[in-house]
């Protein structure tokens, strides 16, 4: 079984909104690594574990919701120019 459809099976057997939850506290658990990564010298290890976690719920959400392409295009232009790039 390839990635993406290891996902949209995950999907399937927990639901949207289950893993809607799960991506949002992926999120948080990211946060409070790069916390602890900051403020008291925490493991790059761990940072790049919840990463990954994010990355894969990053991706379910996408086959939820449809791509990002279009809007990563406009905000990485906008850096860009904010960065005096363009």
């Amino acid at each position: 079984m390839r990635d993406r459809e290891t996902l949209a099976y995950a999907i399937a057997v927990y639901g949207r909104e289950a893993q809607i939850t799960k991506a949002v506290e992926e999120l948080a658990e990211l946060s409070v690594e790069l916390l602890h990564y900051q403020e008291r010298g925490g493991s790059a290890d761990a940072v790049r574990e919840e990463i990954a976690d994010v990355g894969i719920m990053l991706d379910q959400l996408t086959l939820i919701f449809g791509g990002t392409e279009a809007f990563r295009r406009r905000k990485i232009e906008r850096l860009r120019e904010r960065l005096g790039l363009s």
